[in-house]
C-alpha cells in the first residue's frame, strides 16, 4: 500500500467539547463552593447516600437556590445577603423610574390654543384616572389661614404604568459584555480606574433586560377643539415610533402606539356636563440594568524564548517571573 504524500501528525487526540460556556459544577460540600473557589451550582444539601436516608419528616433541607452567577442574583446593593464577588458591582439603577420619567416628560409640552391665537399648556400628572378625577372635583383649597383655592380646569392629562411584560425576544446574553470602546478613539475600554497602578481595573455594561412596559394616556378636555388638537400632538410623537433616553441604557428606547378610545360620553343629561375624554394606550421597549462586570486588565506582558528547557532551567523561568509579578504590584 503507498504511503500518502500528507505529513504525518501523529495520532489523533481527543475531541474537544464544543460548548464554550459550559454549566458550573455541583459542589458536594456544605458551603456549596468548590475546593478552587470557582463559581459553582449549590447542590442539594447532604451526600450521595441521602437517597437512601430517611428524609420524609424533615420538610426542609430538600432544596437549595442556585444563583451563584452574580449577574443573576438580581441584588441592587453590594453585599446583599451576604454574597460578595470583586466581578460585579450592584447598584440600583432605577431603570423603571427612569422610564416613567421620560415617558411623562414626552408628552409635557402639550398645548392648546384659544380663538384669540393664545396657546396654554395642557398639564400632566402622574396616576391613574381616579386619581385625575379627584384633583378636579376633589378638596382644593390649601390647609392654611389664606384658604386659597388650586382649581383644576380641563384639559387635563394623566398616565401611569399598567403593564409589565418581560420580552425575551429582545434578550442578549449577559456574558456579551460593553467595554464602551466607542468613546475613545483608540478604541480602548472607555471606563478604567487605579487601583494598584493606572487603568488597571476595567468595568463593561451588558445590554440589560428587556422589559415592556404599557402605559395609559389620558386626556380631559371641555370642547372637541381642544382634543383636536391635543391628539394632532400626541399622535405624530408615537407613530410610527417616538422616543426617549433612560439613565443606563445606551442607546434610545422605543415609544409606540399601541391603540386609542374614544370614552366621549354624547348624552351627559340635564344637570351634567360633558367631559371628553380620550384615552392612548403606549408601549415603552426599555431594560432593566444589570451589575456592573469588573475585570482586571493586562498592562505588559513578559515573554520567556528558550530552544529547550531542563529542570534548572525551569526553575530558574520560574523565579524571574515570581519576581516580575511581585515587581508589578
Amino acid at each position: 500500500m503507498s504511503q500518502g504524500d500528507a505529513p504525518y501528525c501523529g495520532p489523533t487526540g481527543p475531541i474537544k467539547d464544543p460548548r464554550v460556556d459550559l454549566a458550573p459544577p455541583y459542589c458536594r460540600d456544605d458551603r456549596g463552593n468548590c475546593e478552587d473557589n470557582s463559581a459553582s451550582l449549590k447542590d442539594v444539601p447532604g451526600q450521595a447516600e441521602s437517597w437512601i436516608e430517611e428524609f420524609t419528616l424533615d420538610p426542609m433541607g430538600n432544596g437549595e437556590a442556585v444563583d451563584c452567577d452574580p449577574m443573576l442574583r438580581g441584588h441592587i446593593v453590594n453585599g446583599q445577603t451576604g454574597h460578595h464577588d470583586r466581578n460585579a458591582v450592584y447598584r440600583y439603577s432605577k431603570s423603571l423610574r427612569g422610564t416613567d420619567e421620560a415617558v411623562t416628560k414626552l408628552f409635557s409640552d402639550i398645548v392648546v390654543q384659544d380663538t384669540k391665537s393664545q396657546w396654554f399648556n395642557v398639564p400632566i400628572m402622574w396616576g391613574t384616572q381616579e386619581k385625575a378625577v379627584m384633583a378636579i372635583i376633589g378638596k382644593n383649597y390649601r390647609n392654611d389661614p389664606t384658604l386659597v383655592v388650586d382649581a383644576v380646569k380641563l384639559p387635563l392629562m394623566s398616565i401611569h404604568a399598567s403593564n409589565y411584560e418581560v420580552d425575551m425576544k429582545r434578550y442578549t446574553y449577559h456574558k456579551a459584555v460593553n467595554y464602551l470602546r466607542d468613546y475613545k478613539q483608540n478604541w480602548r475600554p472607555g471606563f478604567m480606574v487605579k487601583e494598584r497602578r493606572d487603568n488597571d481595573t476595567v468595568y463593561g455594561v451588558s445590554r440589560g433586560l428587556p422589559v415592556n412596559i404599557g402605559y395609559e394616556l389620558m386626556v380631559w378636555t371641555a370642547y372637541q377643539e381642544d382634543i383636536v388638537q391635543i391628539m394632532e400632538q400626541v399622535i405624530p410623537k408615537v407613530s410610527p415610533m417616538g422616543y426617549i433616553r433612560v439613565r443606563g441604557a445606551g442607546w434610545e428606547i422605543p415609544v409606540r402606539l399601541e391603540s386609542m378610545s374614544n370614552n366621549i360620553e354624547y348624552e351627559p343629561g340635564d344637570q351634567s356636563t360633558r367631559v371628553i375624554k380620550f384615552q392612548f394606550n403606549l408601549v415603552a421597549e426599555t431594560y432593566i440594568a444589570q451589575p456592573i462586570t469588573r475585570k482586571k486588565s493586562v498592562l505588559s506582558t513578559r515573554i520567556e524564548v528558550v530552544d529547550r528547557m531542563e529542570d534548572d532551567d525551569i526553575a530558574e523561568v520560574l523565579a524571574r517571573l515570581e519576581q516580575a509579578v511581585e515587581e508589578s504590584q
